[in-house]
């Protein structure tokens, strides 16, 4: 048995005999290269931290390792220089196997390959959840989230359904008719789903995970994406959420009944048609009468939309303008929105996780759960900026497991 009793009493290992059954050297070799990877750190530097030869830790992420020789010693130095708990390190997490998948993808790649940055914020949180007993880590996982009580699924689709799904939730959230400034913060504080804008492979767009065991749904959009696409992608993969379609899907779909449904929901979600109406009023139109094309451009703006979704919208209520939809761009500059436009595009290319996420991960970077390296890792952001904060907040007093040794480094 090579973990000692002092780390079981900590609860690093809590069923030690059957974590020793489950030890699979050439596992722990790919995670310990995967942690060491993501955490900036050499072969030379790992060998140096751990106190050991670069050969005998060459062999350690080469699967070539004795059981014996994983001490706990040398797990903690490992947590401690990779950012990542010694059961991890030890018996990897059954997040990734669990969290049920689907993604809006243009390939044939594997889709749990190519959802690694959405699996990995996972898989942190779940750790998170896991040393709130040693620090105040902020909210786990709400129960019975709000999004649940929504779900319904229709087997049979039709571009209706998603029209009134869409109508009945801005209704039962309070949202109204108004323009919806940031769809991250509906998802998140009114429906209690976790979104985030991260940094995907190409030919990846948009990805919706389910963790069952702890009542979880994360929406990712790709960060590559435009501004008024990564809202839609929002939108429309809520739309798969609520009727439960949870499959996985790609271009070849594209036209199938759940994709036209979802399209409807994310279209009457942003740009309702009691807020054209409103707002066609308000710009001196008769209920009959077509919208200008510059005013229409106008509308796409005020709704945060594509021109193509506003051209459609108004021409479900047949008061479209005439001729084909402009750009983006082309309708920023018509509507005299170019600037703001702009600044959109400029700013949405950055990662954003979940509020919720991100609270905790910089509250166990404070606490010292957490190098700089592996919390900027984990945020999508420049470690600089977390090792400026490490200066300020080195002198605060950091919360760490029993005897001083904490889970998560």
């Amino acid at each position: 048995m090579f973990w000692d009793e002092e780390a079981v009493r900590q609860g690093v290992i809590r069923e030690t005999v059957e974590a020793e059954a489950q030890f699979d050297p050439a596992a722990f070799g790919a995670r310990l290269r995967t942690a060491r990877m993501r955490a900036n750190l050499s072969q030379v530097d790992m060998s140096t931290l751990l106190d050991v030869s670069q050969a005998t830790y060459s062999r350690m992420e080469n699967g070539r390792i004795e059981p014996s020789r994983v001490t706990s010693t040398l797990l903690e130095r490992a947590s401690l220089a990779v950012s990542r708990s010694m059961t991890w390190l030890l018996l990897g997490s059954p997040v990734r196997d669990r969290v049920r998948l689907a993604a809006r993808r243009t390939d044939e790649q594997d889709v749990r390959t190519q959802a690694d940055r959405a699996l990995g914020l996972l898989e942190l949180d779940a750790e998170l959840d896991d040393i709130v007993e040693f620090a105040d880590l902020g909210p786990g996982v709400v129960d019975g989230a709000v999004w649940q009580q929504f779900v319904e699924a229709m087997p049979h689709a039709s571009r209706r359904q998603g029209k009134e799904r869409a109508d009945h939730l801005r209704n039962a959230l309070g949202l109204g008719i108004e323009p919806l400034n940031d769809i991250p913060a509906v998802l998140e504080q009114d429906l209690e789903v976790d979104a985030a804008v991260l940094d995907f492979p190409d030919g990846l767009s948009a990805v919706v995970a389910f963790d069952d065991e702890r009542a979880l749904a994360l929406l990712a959009v790709s960060a590559a994406e435009p501004w008024v696409r990564q809202r839609f992608s929002f939108t429309h993969e809520l739309a798969h959420v609520l009727f439960a379609d949870g499959h996985a899907y790609d271009h070849d779909h594209r036209h199938s009944p759940t994709e036209m449904r979802a399209e409807k929901f994310a279209q009457n979600f942003l740009i309702p048609e009691g807020g054209i109406r409103a707002w066609m009023a308000d710009n001196g139109y008769g209920t009959d009468d077509h919208v200008s094309r510059d005013d229409a451009c106008r509308l796409a703006d005020l709704y945060g939309v594509s021109p193509t979704t506003a051209w459609i919208a108004l021409a479900d209520i047949n008061v479209a303008p005439k001729g084909p939809a402009p750009t983006s761009a082309g309708a920023a500059v018509v509507a005299g929105m170019l600037a703001r436009y702009q600044a959109r595009e400029r700013n949405c290319h950055v990662e954003r996780v979940p509020v919720r996420m991100e609270r905790r991960i910089l509250k166990a970077f404070r606490s010292g759960f957490l190098s700089a390296a592996a919390t900027a890792n984990a945020l999508g952001q420049d470690a600089s900026v977390l090792s400026e904060a490490s200066a300020i907040i080195d002198d605060e007093p950091r919360t760490r497991g029993a005897s001083g040794v904490p889970n998560l480094a």
